[in-house]
């Protein structure tokens, strides 16, 4: 059996607080009965899928479920995209949805359930969505990330590395992104920032700004109401210093995306975004933080294949 012949399941077992671990045995058990061919590679430390993905794109594997959740998903997407060879325009992901948030199986109508999951994956009904890359500097370096639902800046990324490390002391569920909130808020300023959009220029006291692609982040916020994964856009939101009874008044409506009627927020359309802070600002890509003052990105049209669930949202078709 050649490696492209297989599905290549890579399984976070510290995805969802340690569920991963937990729940491998289940899963193997649903691959099995599904009587798909595959191979099982566990992750065995942060950075590890992104190696493992990189590793059997380079020798050929074209077919991959994620086991765990953004941030693992996020891994594997940057380790294929490290990896490519002349296969890449044949490359499919599917999801079995292990995290603590699940974020991007919200907008691609993927259930949170392991067997339903993997039905959906059996059907192989695909799309091919646009990916967002994001240059930042860090220890001098200039990085490049790639992303497939969210990328966050200010309070979102702040809420983001709260939520990571509160994951790392063993909390999940809401109670992490509650808990994060609250602290986050706690703690942040908003500071001058400069956002360039395509050619449109904003200077801001910046609450956050969510560049999407997928819809949701936060556990279910819908931060990008008007997201469309396959549009070859950005959707963007950009909200404004805001008191705490703002942000208290808007609490509920970040779940169904009226929180974009408030006039401290705005919404945009664009394929490449620059950000730019005075001082430090925090930056999330899916989940996974990373810091500076100075963000640009820009989107990548239909770029990866990946299987979606029953027809939630029309554009996918």
């Amino acid at each position: 059996m050649e490696i492209n012949d297989s599905w290549q399941v890579i399984l976070n077992p510290h995805a969802g607080c340690g569920k991963g671990r937990r729940d491998k045995n289940k899963i193997v058990s649903i691959l099995n009965h599904s009587r798909v061919q595959y191979t099982l590679h566990v992750s065995e430390y942060a950075g590890h899928s992104f190696g493992l993905a990189k590793d059997l794109v380079q020798n050929g594997a074209t077919h991959f479920i994620v086991a765990g959740g953004d941030g693992t998903l996020n891994e594997i997407v940057n380790g294929i995209f490290s990896g490519k060879n002349s296969q890449s325009e044949e490359i499919v992901i599917g999801m079995l949805p292990v995290g603590t948030g699940n974020d991007w199986i919200r907008t691609f109508g993927i259930p949170d359930h392991y067997q339903q999951a993997m039905d959906i994956i059996l059907k192989r009904k695909t799309v091919v969505q646009d990916v967002g890359l994001v240059e930042y500097m860090e220890d001098g370096k200039s990085i490049n990330r790639y992303f497939v639902n969210i990328a966050g800046f200010g309070f979102d990324a702040m809420v983001a590395t709260q939520a990571n490390k509160l994951k790392n002391n063993g909390l999940s569920g809401l109670r992490v992104y509650i808990q994060s909130f609250i602290w986050s808020y706690l703690n942040h300023k908003a500071d001058q920032t400069i956002v360039l959009i395509d050619d449109e220029r904003l200077i801001v006291n910046l609450f956050s700004a969510g560049v999407g692609i997928g819809k949701f982040n936060g556990g279910g916020m819908m931060q990008v109401p008007d997201a469309n994964p396959v549009n070859g856009n950005f959707h963007i939101t950009i909200i404004r210093k805001m008191s705490l009874w703002g942000i208290i008044g808007n609490f509920l409506k970040l779940y169904n995306g009226s929180f974009t009627g408030d006039y401290r927020v705005s919404t945009h359309i664009g394929k490449r975004v620059q950000i730019t802070a005075a001082k430090p600002l925090s930056g999330e890509v899916d989940g996974e933080s990373m810091g500076n003052s100075s963000f640009n990105l820009q989107i990548i049209p239909h770029q990866l294949r990946v299987i979606y669930g029953e027809d939630k949202f029309k554009m996918l078709e």
